[in-house]
């Protein structure tokens, strides 16, 4: 597909020359090569912190010194955007400040927000189908067919915007208040996942389904909020703000809900799954075994020395309730972003009178590429 995509752009693809009719040479010589290098620098030093601090402790050099480093470099890529008089600046202050921050400041959070909501349901939903619902002896398309169901609802969300947010808006609830309502729904729902448990298939179903439906809406209009938040002579800017958004949004989501899933079961198993072992009849020793088995399947579980059906049994029910609460925590903590989404969307601007039909740039090839300003 790619390679597809590569030729029929290379052959009708012409777009108009640059917005601000600067030169390709010229643009290439006034990017801002020393912004770029640091915010990656900043970024991967920051996520890497954060992984090191899933198994170290926090008070371990290498967590503090990688995560000093990368704020320290944050910190500098700011003053320099910001204070730099540079000619092409990667990320224009001018734009974060437009309006307030209502521009672009406050969607370009919403469209962070939503996407690390995303993973944390994107974590929390298939690691319930995997220990709750799946069975190793069970029929193997079952989990297959659960997996469907966020993309299910991400699908109908997305719909729903493309045929039904113009007529919504034209009925009164405004862009704004569409894309509040999204996240709000994506938060709710999202975050009563909580209340999964290997009993709670059906409540589990709907709430993976409707946040994924709120999501799938929230998703696309967040985008298209953070590119509205640039003038067109600047709309690439925006386009990679929104990038930024998704991506970057993205890998923290990862990283922090994958070091919450993990240490919060690590821990519970911990505690747990011996107390179940010996209430069953084990030893403290026959508990170690069953809790390094448990990981690896009911076939290394039964080669245990001392396992009896009663203490496998115990043991397991003990493990799944350690992603129990696991899922649940990583839940609930996704619902503190929620809420920095839905501030922000409130924060946003109406963009329904940018919604047109008005065309600012032709491609060159158009019948109407003589309305384009560069060429």
């Amino acid at each position: 597909m790619a390679a597809v995509s590569f030729v029929l752009l290379f052959f009708f693809y012409y777009p108009p020359a640059h917005p601000r009719g600067i030169p390709f040479a010229q643009a290439m010589r006034e990017l801002d090569y020393v912004g770029m290098i640091t915010f990656v620098g900043a970024a991967a030093l920051i996520l890497v912190g954060i992984v090191y601090s899933t198994f170290l402790k926090s008070s371990d050099p290498i967590v503090i010194g990688t995560l000093v480093a990368g704020f320290v470099s944050l910190i500098f890529f700011i003053c320099w955007e910001t204070f730099m008089p540079l000619k092409q600046p990667l990320t224009p202050p001018h734009l974060f400040i437009k309006h307030k921050g209502r521009a672009l400041t406050a969607p370009f959070v919403a469209g962070f927000v939503v996407t690390m909501f995303y993973y944390g349901t994107n974590i929390v939903w298939p690691t319930m189908v995997a220990v709750f619902f799946a069975s190793p002896t069970g029929d193997y398309t079952y989990p297959m067919k659960l997996s469907i169901v966020q993309g299910i609802g991400i699908t109908l969300g997305a719909t729903i915007l493309s045929f039904g947010g113009t007529p919504i808006a034209k009925r009164g609830l405004n862009w704004k208040w569409q894309l509040t309502i999204a996240v709000t729904m994506m938060t709710v729902f999202g975050g009563l996942l909580a209340l999964g448990n290997p009993e709670r298939l059906g409540l589990c179903i709907a709430f993976a389904f409707l946040s994924a439906t709120g999501y799938g809406f929230a998703q696309y209009l967040s985008i298209a909020y953070i590119q509205f938040g640039a003038d067109q002579i600047e709309l690439g800017i925006a386009g990679g703000l929104a990038g930024v958004a998704r991506y970057a949004g993205g890998a923290v989501a990862v990283t922090i809900y994958l070091s919450i899933l993990e240490n919060v079961q690590a821990s519970k198993a911990a505690l747990l799954i011996p107390e179940a072992v010996i209430a069953a009849g084990g030893t403290a020793t026959i508990a170690a075994g069953v809790a390094a088995a448990l990981p690896l399947g009911a076939a290394a579980l039964m080669k245990v020395p001392g396992i009896t059906l009663a203490i496998a049994e115990a043991g397991g029910a003990a493990f799944v309730q350690s992603y129990v609460l696991a899922v649940r925590t990583v839940a609930l903590s996704s619902v503190a972003f929620g809420v920095v989404g839905i501030v922000a969307c409130i924060c946003c601007e109406d963009i329904g009178p940018k919604m047109n039909s008005k065309i600012e740039i032709f491609l060159e090839n158009d019948v109407q590429a003589e309305k384009n300003k560069f060429h």
